[in-house]
């Protein structure tokens, strides 16, 4: 690595190679070396100064990307082979990154505990990576006779089909660290006292220290295990660190024990200062203080610093990023840590998807509802949608409830009127662009100019219209409405009742149990377990209705919804019905 000279300042990969430059370290800028504010140095006002050196920003954004590529580097044959390793994590995804950036290979399979979270899986077959599961303890040993990586050793000595690189006692793993990382800290902060890191297989606090201590050999070593039997992801705990073949015992100086739970508490406060980190960082900067605290309380903090300067200068490696670890930072620390979650009734209701192809602009609307009904293509009547008078229909309502609301008995249910017509519970939709209304798709399958219209599934060309829904209060659809409507009569909403986290629960409790209490009427158009039919859910003024259009939408009908709500659709149809006069009087 060329530490004397600017590397690549631009930081820009060209050619056929670029991917394997942009993965290079000799190819790329030096990566970020950060010092900790205060508020997340305690010892700062001892004259001790921390810094993160950010793995993370890799091109891999790991800590694994390093010892992968020297690994692959040093074992060309791999490129013909099947790569197996021991990795439920970032070594193995290394690996697949490495293996096609270098040869386009993509044979690689990670030999997985069975007991990994389902997302770890995912990730790694996100990546190309073919998880094979194994049962036994989670966590085993390199040197067990019976453990997984034993048998991965003799399957690659017996079968040359098979490359196992072994990332706990191949030398390269460490080594990567001894050319790259320990170099890049010498360069970048000469005055460095102390250095710590987790221990996972050992190659990365071995390789840095042996560098940083051939330059400067009073540099101090803290290497951070896990507490046994409380695992924090990445690193192991101590007796199964100790059989390691790497030459650990004269690069690090001192180990200290950090609990999973202190782990994620101190991730979490580098995340939320600004350095994205993991648990594994977490535990590295948590046993830093404790080693550095330790020292303060024995009046030894002095002896680990430089004696012209007082200052303690430490960094800690960032070794993982912290989203695939959600759920253990939750379990781990509980609620009490993080932020609650405002209006957190809504998690329970409003919880369907909306999609504004299913919101109907008035004129999409009224030439849904103007759909030929039969073969000849006779088109219906605008004027014939509304209801003309309150004693002319017969649609929802019966006398007696007309009666109660001072309004006379109706009798139009028995005229021609399209939005009565019984819808197929399966169809697909077809329309002809007349160059006067937008695209809308009911179905939310595709977008072209023109009405959409329902066609009937047999291809008879027997055109269909949709039930239509009028959620309005029961007064105001008795004084006016389109002709076959069915009412579920619902109080009108606040405006802008969706900004009320109250109102939205309410509401979407009152639009189900309306909605249950039609099972059985229609012909059983709307139970639960039957789908296909064809909706149009109108309200006073567009809110209410879009969410009964979502609700409908996941039972499975096809709806669709008006904006503006009646008072729109009305003047619409009016326009409509006012243009066909006039195109007739001429």
């Amino acid at each position: 690595m060329r530490l004397d000279d600017p590397v690549n300042p631009l930081n820009v990969f060209k050619g056929p190679d670029s991917l394997a430059q942009y993965f290079n370290p000799d190819q790329n800028p030096l990566l970020p070396l950060i010092e900790l504010p205060d508020a997340l140095n305690p010892l700062r006002s001892d004259g001790v100064r921390i810094f993160a050196k950010m793995l993370t920003a890799l091109p891999a954004q790991n800590v694994k990307s390093l010892p992968a590529l020297r690994m692959l580097q040093h074992q060309p044959d791999a490129q013909h082979q099947s790569i197996v390793e021991a990795s439920s994590g970032s070594t193995v995804l290394s690996l697949a990154v490495m293996a096609r950036v270098l040869w386009g290979h993509e044979d690689v399979s990670g030999y997985v505990t069975n007991k990994k979270h389902p997302d770890s899986l995912r990730l790694l077959r996100f990546f190309g990576v073919q998880p094979v599961l194994y049962g036994g303890a989670s966590q085993q040993e390199p040197s067990d006779a019976k453990g997984i990586m034993s048998r991965l050793r003799r399957q690659a000595a017996e079968d040359p089909k098979i490359c196992y690189p072994g990332q706990y006692d191949n030398d390269h793993n460490w080594k990567a660290h001894e050319k790259w990382t320990g170099p890049q800290i010498w360069k970048q902060l000469p005055e460095i006292n102390v250095l710590c890191a987790t221990i996972g297989t050992g190659g990365c606090i071995t390789g840095t220290s042996a560098h940083l201590k051939s330059r400067k050999p009073s540099v101090r070593t803290i290497g951070v295990c896990n507490t046994f039997g409380d695992p924090t992801p990445g690193p192991r705990h101590f007796p199964g660190f100790q059989t390691s073949p790497f030459p650990w015992k004269t690069a690090i100086d001192s180990f200290e024990t950090v609990s999973s739970a202190d782990a994620f508490g101190t991730s979490i406060q580098l995340c939320r200062h600004g350095i994205i980190a993991g648990p594994s960082s977490g535990e590295a900067l948590a046993g830093l203080l404790a080693h550095l605290g330790a020292s303060k309380a024995q009046g030894r903090l002095a002896s680990l610093g430089d004696p012209s300067t007082g200052e303690v200068v430490c960094v800690f490696i960032c070794a993982d990023l912290p989203y695939q670890y959600m759920d253990l930072y939750f379990s781990k620390l509980g609620e009490g840590a993080f932020p609650p979650v405002c209006n957190e009734n809504l998690l329970r209701c409003d919880v369907h998807p909306y999609d504004e192809r299913w919101f109907l602009d008035p004129q999409q609307a009224v030439s849904l509802l103007l759909t030929p009904r039969g073969p000849d293509g006779a088109e219906t009547d605008a004027g014939l949608l509304l209801c003309p008078s309150p004693s002319a229909c017969d649609c929802d309502s019966d006398g007696a409830s007309r009666q109660d609301h001072g309004l006379e008995p109706c009798h139009c249910r028995s005229s021609a009127a399209p939005a009565s017509a019984t819808s197929s519970t399966t169809g697909r939709y077809s329309g002809e662009s007349d160059g006067s209304t937008a695209a809308t798709s009911i179905g939310g399958e595709s977008s072209s100019p023109g009405p959409k219209q329902y066609l009937d599934a047999s291809g008879t060309g027997c055109w269909q219209t949709p039930r239509l829904i009028d959620l309005r209060p029961r007064q105001a659809f008795l004084a006016s409405h389109v002709r076959g409507s069915r009412n579920l009569a619902l109080p009108d909403t606040r405006e802008d009742f969706y900004g009320s986290a109250a109102a939205v629960e309410g509401r979407w409790d009152e639009l189900n149990e309306v909605l249950d209490a039609e099972r059985g009427t229609w012909a059983g158009e709307f139970a639960a377990d039957r789908s296909g039919s064809r909706v149009l859910v109108v309200c006073t003024d567009g809110d209410s209705s879009r969410m009964a259009t979502s609700i409908l939408r996941a039972r499975g009908h096809e709806a669709v919804c008006v904006e503006g709500g009646y008072t729109a659709l009305a003047e619409g149809i009016r326009r409509v019905a006012l243009q066909t006069d006039r195109r007739s009087s001429m």
